[in-house]
């Protein structure tokens, strides 16, 4: 069976710690953190590796900030300043003993076009990333070019895809990530929604297709952690569950979803 994984914030507004013990007590193994300014809590991110290893957790991967994302597509300052951050990620993992750093390529649904200058950059960041030993995964958003144009310029062992279910089912519904870039895969985003908004549910609670994950989670070879990245809080539809219930019903979501995995026979290579 897989480790199972889950998103250190999961909806609730508790101290880090008392986060990373409930996900130990439901019964994950994994967590992957955010590695901008922390939800919830004032402590150093430096020291929070350490504190969810302490909790029994390894460290999946971080996921990078993104909120001046687009500017990596466009002449000036700011585009190399948020490439430096990236760099510094990528330099976090090194000294945290993170082997992978999830990264966005776009934000909104009009981000700049594709340029020269983003290309440059992004390959500066996987030169890094393969000097340093770590691994890059691309997560596919709203704007799936980006995605795809990266892919087709640049090979790398240490290039690979994030899978994100919850954005393939609200904002490109008629792709198929997993059967396109599966033997990409470095990173799973596994959440549910309603195939409008970008809810965060629990798997099941919305309508995407679990059985077509798990047959191409299963072809793709992925031996990786089953990762969750939900979120309470977004719709009443977890109102009045307490965390550990929470957590509860989540760990039962990636069990069953290990079961659909388990069903599909492995690819012949």
């Amino acid at each position: 069976m897989p480790d199972f994984s889950i998103f250190s914030y999961f909806g609730y507004s508790l101290p880090l710690n008392e986060r990373f013990r409930l996900i130990r007590n439901a019964g994950f193994s994994s967590t992957f953190l955010w590695w901008g300014m922390n939800l919830g809590d004032d402590i150093d991110k430096h020291h929070i590796p350490d504190m969810a290893r302490k909790n029994g957790l390894t460290v999946e991967n971080i996921h990078t900030p993104f909120d001046t994302v687009n500017s990596l597509w466009e002449d000036g300052r700011d585009g190399e300043d948020y490439l430096s951050l990236l760099l510094s990620c990528i330099d976090d993992c090194k000294t945290h003993a993170i082997g992978t750093a999830v990264v966005h390529l776009s934000r909104t649904a009009s981000p700049p076009p594709i340029s020269p200058i983003g290309l440059e950059r992004v390959k500066r960041l996987i030169d890094h990333a393969e000097t340093q030993n770590i691994n890059i995964a691309m997560e596919n958003l709203n704007r799936p070019e980006y995605l795809d144009y990266i892919f087709e310029q640049i090979d790398s062992e240490k290039l690979g895809f994030c899978f994100d279910s919850g954005h393939e089912n609200c904002f490109t519904p008629d792709r198929n990530y997993l059967a396109q870039y599966g033997h990409k895969l470095m990173a799973l985003h596994l959440h549910d929604n309603n195939g409008e908004r970008d809810l965060h549910l629990l798997p099941f609670d919305g309508t995407t297709d679990w059985n077509r994950v798990a047959h191409n989670l299963t072809r793709s070879g992925y031996n990786g952690a089953l990762s969750l990245e939900v979120e309470a809080g977004r719709i009443p539809l977890y109102d009045g569950l307490h965390a550990e219930e929470f957590l509860k019903k989540a760990y039962q979501r990636c069990a069953a979803i290990s079961g659909l995995h388990a069903k599909t026979p492995q690819k012949n290579n």
